[in-house]
């Protein structure tokens, strides 16, 4: 009998794969192909001082007393097997499996679970491929050559063998690389199979995985609304991590479960644990020595969840959780992922559109409806307008989509006025699933009275809300800490919380959610009254802002854009509304406070077109004996219409406002309407008519005492002198408009003196000193964000461009400020854009054909931002000559 090696040795398997359809293709000279593996295998084997144990057909079993001399075994064979020249130039692939252990030796041979070990990791291995276990890799690991490693394929079940298995792969030069999958049972997992990929969870996909294999971290919890995507995350997550848990992955599903007993129940027979003794005995006994991932679903109505996973992962120190609720468990070690709706298109084309998460999902769920769907030029806007209107959530936009099959997407989108009716057809969905109201509704549920009713009165914010706003309007009353009102409403994710320029808290829900708590505050009959609140609110807000911007301003300013969406919601209840009549008194009043306290911000933030619609509604509820209110929005409609360009529609208002101030006396406000009445009159191409206005709103406003009033009149009175070329009498007044403004601290009147008599200095040929006063006032232009204020900046400065030679930079300011009126909605007037182009022209003709539209162009294409940079940044100039 011959002597076998002893203690730990590594056992080596291996066969021809598909060697039967190799006969079927060789025919006779199979044989030729088998003697020659044979003989290849067995020089390999006795070269590495291995023990052949036995060969059946084209099968080999050896037994090596170094893992390191299986390993070069492998490989060597391996080697030469891809060397040989087969017969009819077939390929023989042959894999081969490795496994150290300590078999029991019987007789001449091997016994015990080792040698079957060996067996099922070779046979799940593919041809040409070299696999090996962990006891081997550990073994063999400092006897590998510098360019030999191992690639890890993660743990596997084998057939027969209970406890799975960690496999790796060999890795070398000489050596086949790219497999599929190993023919082993994977690992064990019982998880539910959807019936569609998941779509547009990438980034969220990435970041669970890692955060559930980070060392340390036990317990990830996915928070977020109702219909986010969380029980699908958790899922497509779980099934791409079954080779990193041997012991299983597992879906409990635990909406029905409503205690802690029930809970310990179902998760015993999910594991199939199941028995006379207690659940939670047989499921922390099953857990304790094993590395498994747990999935638990819906755990924010079972309010003995936290206590129960407490107690499995103190019994199974090996255990992960991966839970799924609306709100965290606040356990010790809990890692919070808030799931976020899906990415939302951006621009509406037809590509940009089709590669954002929510319309993939909309494509994938409108194609199982109707074949062959797909994002086109002609679809693509409306698909966009869709998920942004349903918010990106996944529930939203599966329950949108099946209705593709009758509607396409533009009638589909004329329809979703009122998403939370949106209901799913298919009766496998569970109730709180069924319709938007119902997922919303599930976690309204969860509410306490008071934090209910903030929810409820906290849907008339639109746009979001910050903690001030949240107590004034919607705490359940005073005393009430915001704070801890928005928290309880995050907690069960009806809100979002995000951190605003100021970097306080900032309070918003999705529409749907808002849409959701309107319809509950309307059946709890507090709409109006909540709207009244809200209204009356902003109009505080608007009015604290608007005495602010009259000197720098800037904060009041990005404060009102902030709240932009609220103030519209407010003056559409107290203006928009049927009620709003001279009947409704209160209503109405609250819009009359708004539109006087935002006209100037609609004036000086390019809302013009906006602001002119709000006015003119507030003009039709005023009544005719409303006296100064009237006035002010007589004055507030002519300078917004003038501002669009309209200055023969602004006359009669602005004619109207001064009446009405003579009426009363004030003098003030007269030289006010004297003042814009010039302004139009000069615009219109009267300058002798409105030389005289404005000359008498200097000496009204000088009786009045009114400095403020005096600048204003005086820096008119220059720019008109100015355009009618009288410069020395243009830079006299408007340095003493200057010297007004800068002693009362008025830094926008700073600004516009300053640009004036930058313009003077142009048109009389000055250009070098027009740029120097230009420059002065450019960080002002940049950060105040007026954007006539900008655009008018920016074309002088293009003038100024023009005339020191640099004629590509006078293209793009021209560009920058085309664009910014544009989109504004501010037209340059006539005189004034005649003046522009006498003085761009000479500059344009020095360039070679298509110079100056590419340069134009370019400037086009900036944004506001980069515009206000351009005006501070050097600019090279290329300018070629034609």
């Amino acid at each position: 009998m011959r002597q076998l090696p002893t203690g730990t040795v590594t056992m080596f398997f291996s066969d021809i794969e598909g060697s039967t359809a190799l006969l079927g293709r060789l025919g006779e000279r199979y044989g030729e192909a088998l003697l020659a593996q044979r003989a290849l295998m067995r020089a390999a084997v006795s070269a590495c001082r291995g023990v052949e144990m036995g060969t059946e057909g084209d099968s080999f079993f050896v037994v090596f007393e170094s893992a390191g001399d299986a390993v070069g075994c492998c490989l060597a064979a391996q080697r030469a097997l891809a060397a040989y020249d087969w017969p009819g130039g077939e390929a023989v692939r042959v894999r081969m499996g490795l496994h150290s252990g300590e078999p029991a030796v019987q007789q001449d041979g091997y016994v015990g679970m080792d040698v079957h070990r060996a067996a099922r990791i070779a046979a799940a291995a593919h041809g040409g491929q070299v696999v090996l276990s962990d006891a081997t890799r550990q073994l063999a690991g400092s006897q590998l050559a510098g360019d030999v490693s191992v690639r890890d394929l993660g743990w596997h079940r084998l057939k027969d063998i209970e406890a799975p298995e960690r496999i790796y792969q060999l890795v070398a030069p000489g050596l086949a690389d790219g497999f599929p999958p190993l023919k082993s049972l994977g690992a064990r997992s019982r998880l539910p199979v959807p019936m569609t990929a998941l779509v547009g969870r990438e980034p969220e996909l990435n970041e669970v995985r890692a955060a559930l294999m980070r060392p340390g971290i036990r317990l990830v919890t996915l928070t977020g609304t109702g219909g986010v995507g969380k029980t699908r995350l958790s899922l497509a997550t779980a099934a791409s991590l079954d080779q990193e848990f041997p012991h299983g992955v597992f879906f409990v599903a635990l909406a029905a479960v409503r205690d802690a007993g029930v809970m310990w129940k179902t998760i015993a027979d999910t594991l199939d644990v199941t028995g006379d003794e207690p659940a939670a005995e047989a499921v922390t006994g099953y857990l304790a020595d094993r590395r498994a991932l747990l999935v638990l679903d819906n755990l924010e109505q079972l309010h003995g969840a936290a206590e129960v996973i407490t107690g499995l992962l103190a019994a199974a120190p090996d255990l992960v959780a991966l839970a799924t609720s609306r709100r965290p468990l606040h356990l010790p070690g809990e890692q919070e992922l808030p799931v976020p709706p899906l990415q939302l298109p951006g621009e509406a084309g037809a590509e940009q559109v089709a590669a954002s998460g929510a319309a993939r999902l909309f494509v994938q769920q409108a194609a199982m409806a109707r074949p062959g769907f797909a994002v086109t030029d002609s679809n693509a806007a409306d698909i966009a307008a869709i998920c942004r209107r349903l918010d990106g959530l996944p529930l939203a936009i599966e329950l949108a989509a099946a209705r593709v099959r009758l509607l396409a997407p533009r009638a589909l989108l004329a329809r979703l006025g009122r998403s939370l009716d949106l209901a799913a057809a298919d009766v496998g969905q569970p109730s709180r699933q069924r319709t938007l109201r119902n997922a919303i509704a599930w976690s309204y549920d969860l509410l306490a009275p008071d934090l209910a009713e903030v929810f409820r009165r906290g849907g008339v914010f639109a746009g979001g809300c910050d903690l001030d706003a949240l107590a004034a309007v919607a705490a359940p009353g005073p005393g009430a800490d915001p704070l801890e009102l928005a928290a309880g409403l995050l907690e069960v994710s009806l809100v979002t919380v995000t951190e605003a320029a100021d970097g306080e808290p900032r309070v918003g829900m999705l529409e749907t959610i808002r849409e959701f708590a309107l319809e509950r505050l309307e059946q709890a009959g507090n709409l109006d009254e909540a709207r009244r609140c809200h209204a009356e609110y902003y109009a505080g807000v608007a009015e604290r802002a608007d005495e602010q911007l009259r000197g720098s301003g800037l904060a009041a300013m990005d404060r009102l854009e902030a709240e932009h969406d609220n103030l519209r919601a407010a003056l559409a209840w107290s203006l928009d509304a049927p009620a709003a009549g001279p009947g409704d008194g209160g209503r109405a009043a609250a819009g009359l406070r708004l539109v006087q306290a935002l006209a100037y911000f609609w004036h000086r933030h390019g809302h013009a077109g906006e602001g002119r619609r709000w006015l003119e509604r507030a003009i039709g509820l005023a009544a005719e004996e409303a006296g100064a209110p009237l006035a002010q929005l007589a004055h507030w409609l002519g300078v917004l219409l003038q501002q669009q360009g309209q200055m023969q529609d602004a006359l009669p208002l602005l004619e109207r406002s001064l009446a009405i101030w003579r009426d009363l006396g004030d003098r003030n406000q007269q030289a006010r309407e004297l003042n814009s009445l010039g302004i139009t009159r000069r615009l219109l191409g009267d300058l002798d008519t409105a030389r005289s206005l404005l000359e008498e709103s200097a000496a009204v406003a000088r009786e009045a005492g009114s400095d403020m009033r005096v600048a204003a009149a005086l820096t008119n009175l220059g720019q008109l002198e100015s355009a009618a070329g009288n410069f020395d009498r243009a830079a006299q007044v408007l340095e003493e408009a200057l010297a007004l403004d800068r002693k009362q601290g008025d830094t926008l009147g700073v600004a516009i003196d300053q640009q004036s008599l930058a313009a003077t200095h142009s048109r009389a040929g000055r250009a070098q000193e027009a740029r120097e006063q230009l420059s002065a006032m450019a960080d002002y232009v940049a950060s105040c964000g007026d954007p006539e204020l900008l655009a008018t900046t920016l074309e002088i400065a293009a003038v100024i461009a023009a005339q020191l030679g640099e004629a590509l930079r006078a293209a793009r300011l021209t560009g920058a400020a085309e664009t910014i009126r544009e989109k504004t909605g501010i037209p340059l007037k006539q005189p004034d854009a005649v003046e522009l182009e006498e003085f761009l022209a000479p500059a344009r003709a020095t360039l070679a054909p298509g110079q100056w539209d590419a340069e134009l162009a370019a400037g086009r294409a900036l944004t506001q931002q980069q515009a206000a940079a351009l005006l501070a940044s050097p600019f090279p100039s290329h300018d070629t000559p034609k």
